[in-house]
């Protein structure tokens, strides 16, 4: 793990990327930041989370870091111990999480947790879709104030632009820096289970409602159809070995509370 902060003293907030090695998009945003002339008021921590991941190419080494959390510093597995590790840099901060995807749909925001602050948090990001997964709990930001983001697909060139783009938004809204920025007032999906399955082809679209009796995925002549209308989130052919993704429901918006 690479840990460094932009300015002086004790930071407040911490920017994390490569909790999956594989997704580069917020490691790229961090230099980009750390390249131009915009110099940040108070201090902002930033960590390059699973560092053995991202030097080789991987999603992960044994473990998903993002499910690992809080960590056990005695486990055999890296990411395990990691988490741990990262945990305590990241209590007693507020977070943005970056990440990228196999789904389409992006960017949006993600919280866990169940926390209103978090939620709030949201809207310092400007984007329009918040998914809400507190009911499947784990994530880098559940024991913390803090807000993931997925930025696009996979990690193209795209994502990492768009999440330089939403890092100095962000970084503007909670007054780190001094730049243009308007809190949004984003909708809220609430995942309330989620779609196993191995070898699915994702027909439909995210965030876009499914009604119910409507086929969703197909593998070799088998579909999967909606048991009770639903919006997809994170959803996809390829993300998961086990699952086609989540269900959601739409759940209001976020104001200005």
């Amino acid at each position: 793990m690479h840990v460094e902060t932009l300015g002086n003293g004790h930071p407040e907030y911490t920017v994390v990327a490569c909790v999956h090695g594989d997704e580069t998009c917020g490691w790229h945003a961090f230099n980009r930041l750390k390249a131009s002339d915009v110099t940040p008021q108070a201090p902002v921590k930033f960590v390059l989370a699973n560092e053995r991941a991202f030097k080789l190419g991987y999603r992960f080494c044994d473990a998903d870091l993002n499910r690992a959390m809080p960590g056990d510093e005695t486990s055999e597995k890296h990411e395990v111990r990691l988490a741990a590790r990262l945990h305590r840099e990241l209590v007693g901060t507020t977070v943005i999480d970056f990440h990228s995807t196999e789904s389409r749909g992006c960017p949006y925001a993600i919280v866990t947790g169940e926390d209103a602050a978090s939620r709030r948090l949201a809207r310092s990001t400007g984007l329009d879709r918040v998914v809400d997964m507190s009911h499947l709990g784990g994530g880098v930001t559940e024991h913390v104030t803090g807000v993931a983001v997925e930025c696009g697909y996979h990690d193209d060139e795209d994502a990492a632009s768009v999440a330089h783009r939403i890092l100095l938004h962000f970084l503007a809204a909670q007054g780190l820096i001094d730049r243009p920025y308007a809190r949004s007032t984003p909708e809220v999906y609430e995942v309330f289970d989620d779609a196993p399955g191995r070898g699915f082809a994702f027909v439909a679209q995210n965030f876009r409602r499914v009604e119910e009796g409507e086929v969703f995925a197909r593998k070799e002549g088998t579909v999967r159809r909606a048991p009770a209308p639903f919006f997809p989130v994170l959803m996809s052919t390829h993300g998961y070995d086990d699952r086609i993704g989540f269900m959601a429901r739409r759940a209001g918006r976020i104001d200005g509370e």
